[in-house]
């Protein structure tokens, strides 16, 4: 509910707010209801940017009810339910025509099914699917310049709907009540004027309609002798004006020149078959001395004055819901929907918020929305759709399926249950109507076997399935007892049963067991019940048969599962146990007792009332395996556990969320294995490789530092050739060289030959691995190639040697020239360790 200045923003707020509390389906219906004060196409603007295209409908009012009463506001009420869907037909111009409203109406697509005379086809659909229908009518009150049609127009939808369908609304009006100059019924996104909205909801839900007014009879009393449509002319036989007067001891005058309800002269009530009365409001005084009314009476009828007690009049909403939810069944409302007359503000005055807030009192928290009009459609006990005046008309949806459609479902279910049964009860069928009359052919369809006796237990009858079930013929059952059948079992229960079911009648429910001739025993549920003849006397007991032999043998297996289950649980070598949520052992085996080191299962459940604290070494694990199972529904993981004496137990934990049918967690279960002494030997493992991982890397540095050294010798020995080389060529044989050239002697000349022969022996290691041009470098060159092959730069040597690197890269030319590796690839360093 909304009000405001913005028509636009007073609609959407409303819709906004009626809107929040729809979380899932999608919207059925918008009913909205407004004064005529507002912009009413801004109005429905504002709703529509809320509801989108839900299908939208609703009247103008003479005061609003949302919870409350409320007069200048704007009430909505959204209708979500997959078990609700609603079509809406609109008349125009009924004060012109309201018959041709009224067609124009029930002529759309979607309504004209519920109100043709073809309609049976639907409302046997709508009954086998266990749905059924309920309409709202709002139709216009009367204005200044215009009467009311409504009590002619319900009368013309329940003759073209043949009374199926329960109506339940009011007659639009505005702030003014009845004389105001216009009044509008909403539909899709426009308020139409003098027009008529009739909404059609087909339901699978409990629904109630109920009418209340609080009014009752006086002894006063008078017969409509004399009837015109909606003006009563004579009551008693003499001027309805004069009688009418006479009636409210008034003298005839003063009721002149005004409207009567104005006054708040008393209404006019029938009585109808359970003791109701349909009120009937005197609009005026008519110039042949009549009384107009608000809606027709029959000539001819009893015509009781009525009269109203204020608490009654205010209890009058919640006796009229209470109806309404005693009459449907409904427990657990959804939403209520009420129309309440205009008249009856003037009646309760300052108590007519009363009204309403003792129906929110019994029915906290659900949704009341509505109207205030003039003239209301709603249904009294007797079930019958009616127009009444100064009334309360109450609409309350259930949240529960219907009586019907639970039926129906729960049909659904039997029939795909029995579905192969009944194809094969088919076959029976056409086999046996040949031979047999329609009776035996009635029961023989029976899938169940089924017999009848007298009231002296001796059978009369029976069906195929019975004498399968007995392994024998007909002919031999007739007119015997159950003792007299050799297959039959449990005599005296049979005998027992039959004389209480004689004496206490009713019906009777108890199991049995048959033995045929070949096979086990069946187990059964024999349901029995009296049969009455024509006349009134017992005819005897009727009976039905129903094998419950698998749902033994199912019983059976279950409890052997449930023992294999317990007996699983309880020997096997794992542990395995259930919790409940809080953390306390439903169940463990002795297994997992064990590991927590505890002399038995029982003792572990009475002792240990919180695992997150007193078997989780770590509580956090607790909190950590709650939160993957909120997530996911499952939790694997190696965590560390309590046991009694204290000590630690590594368990390799596999737990799991039990659910409920109804999505709550009902418990955890799971399995622990002692992981313990594999994860020392893993650790003890892992040290071994971590010391192992040491040892090698010392190596390795042993080995990097032996590697250097003997590069390092590698280089002294290669310096030391190079020297003794060197000193060699340069220190001793010049000198020979000399000796030579010098004047000797034969014999010293021949010491001379023979000491550079021995030196050149000595040298000849090198020799072998250098070629003469080797020894034909330059000093300079020589000093450069060592330069380099220790992996000197040219610009490195360059600094060296206080030389340009042109002149380096010039000898270093020289040096590849000299030693033959001048097409060698490859840098001249490697190439020269390698040369030597």
């Amino acid at each position: 509910m909304a009000s405001g200045r913005n028509s636009y923003a007073v609609g959407r707020d409303a819709a906004s707010q009626a809107i929040s509390g729809i979380t899932s389906a999608s919207l059925t219906a918008v009913i909205l209801f407004a004064p005529v004060s507002y912009q009413l196409d801004e109005i429905l603007s504002g709703v529509r940017t809320v509801v989108g295209n839900a299908p939208l409908f609703g009247a103008s009012s003479a005061g609003e009810i949302c919870t409350g009463t409320s007069s200048g506001s704007v009430v909505v009420m959204v209708l979500a339910s997959p078990f609700l869907k609603v079509s809406v037909g609109l008349g125009h111009r009924v004060s012109d025509d309201w018959r041709k409203a009224v067609r124009e109406a029930v002529g759309q697509e979607q309504l004209s099914p519920f109100f043709s005379p073809q309609s049976d086809a639907l409302y046997n659909e709508l009954i086998k699917e266990g749905r059924s229908a309920f309409a709202i009518l709002l139709s216009p009150a009367s204005t200044r310049n215009t009467d009311s049609y409504s009590p002619e127009i319900l009368e013309e939808l329940k003759r073209l709907s043949r009374g199926r369908i329960p109506f339940f609304g009011g007659t639009a009006c505005d702030d003014r009540q009845t004389e105001g100059e216009s009044n509008y019924v909403f539909y899709g996104n426009q308020a139409h004027r003098d027009s008529m909205v009739l909404a059609v909801f087909e339901t699978s839900l409990k629904f109630g309609i109920a009418m209340g007014h609080g009014f009752h009879p006086t002894v006063k009393k008078a017969v409509a002798t004399r009837v015109r449509d909606r003006e009563v002319l004579e009551l008693d036989g003499k001027p309805a004006a004069e009688a009418f007067a006479a009636l409210h001891d008034l003298p005839r005058e003063s009721l002149e020149g005004k409207p009567l309800f104005e006054q708040l002269v008393k209404p006019f009530g029938i009585r109808n078959m359970l003791g109701q009365y349909t009120l009937f409001v005197p609009r005026c005084l008519t110039p042949e001395g009549g009384i107009l009314l608000a809606h027709p009476v029959p000539e001819g009828s009893t015509l009781f004055l009525m009269e109203s007690f204020e608490d009654e009049m205010v209890a009058a909403g919640k006796d009229t819901l209470l109806r309404a939810m005693s009459q449907s069944g409904i427990t657990r409302p959804a939403a209520i929907l009420v129309c309440s007359c205009f008249l009856r503000m003037h009646l309760l005055e300052g108590r007519i918020g009363r009204e309403i807030s003792a129906i929110t009192e019994i029915m906290p928290g659900v949704p009341v929305a509505g109207f205030y009009s003039a003239g209301e459609q709603g249904m009294n006990d007797d079930h019958v759709s009616r127009h009444n005046n100064e009334s309360i008309v109450v609409l309350i949806l259930g949240q529960e399926l219907s009586y019907a459609a639970q039926v129906a479902h729960e049909s659904r279910i039997l029939h795909s249950i029995l579905e192969a049964r009944i194809i094969e009860q088919q076959r029976l069928e056409r086999e046996l109507s040949e031979q047999v009359g329609f009776l035996q052919a009635l029961i023989d369809a029976i899938p169940n076997p089924v017999f009848y006796k007298d009231q002296n237990s001796r059978y009369l009858g029976c069906n195929k399935a019975f004498e399968k079930y007995l392994d024998i013929r007909r002919e031999e059952i007739l007119g015997k007892d159950v003792q007299d059948i050799k297959t039959a079992d449990l005599i005296d229960v049979h005998h027992k049963m039959d004389a209480e079911l004689i004496h206490e009648g009713g019906s009777v429910v108890y199991e049995s067991k048959n033995r045929p001739k070949d096979g086990p025993a069946h187990h059964d549920i024999i349901h029995k019940a009296l049969f009455y003849k024509a006349d009134g006397s017992l005819g005897g007991i009727v009976a039905i048969v129903t094998d419950i032999t698998d749902l033994k043998h199912a019983e059976e297996a279950l409890a052997e599962s449930e023992a294999m289950y317990r007996n699983l649980f309880e020997n096997a070598s794992i542990g395995m146990f259930q919790t409940t949520l809080e953390g306390k052992f439903l169940r463990i085996n002795k297994a997992y007792a064990a590991m927590l080191g505890y002399e038995s299962t029982e003792e572990v459940i009475s002792t240990i009332t919180d695992t997150a604290t007193q078997v989780h070494a770590e509580p956090r694990n607790r909190a950590e395996l709650l939160a993957a199972l909120e997530k996911q529904g499952w939790f694997y993981a190696e965590q560390p556990y309590l046991r009694k004496d204290g000590s630690i137990m590594i368990g390799k934990l596999a737990i799991r969320k039990v659910v409920k049918q109804d999505g709550a967690t009902a418990y955890l279960e799971g399995i622990v294995e002692d992981i313990t002494e594999r994860k020392r030997a893993e650790e003890a493992l892992l040290n071994r490789e971590r010391e192992l991982r040491i040892k090698a890397q010392n190596l390795m540095e042993v080995n990097t530092t032996m590697k250097v050294l003997l590069d390092t010798m590698e280089r002294d020995q290669e310096e030391l050739k190079e020297r003794f080389l060197t000193n060699i060529q340069n220190q001793v044989l010049p000198y020979l060289e000399k000796l030579k050239k010098s004047p000797l002697l034969e014999d010293q000349k021949g010491y001379v030959e023979m000491a550079e022969t021995h030196l050149l022996e000595i040298a000849s290691p090198f020799t072998q691995k250098l070629t003469s041009s080797f020894l034909n470098l330059t000093r300079k060159e020589i000093q450069i190639a060592c330069l380099v092959k220790e992996g000197k730069t040219s610009k490195e040597i360059a600094e060296l040697l206080n030389a340009k690197q042109r002149v380096i890269e010039f000898h270093r030319e020289n040096i590849r020239l000299k030693l033959g590796l001048k097409n060698k690839k490859g840098r001249l360093a490697m190439l020269l360790r390698s040369f030597s």
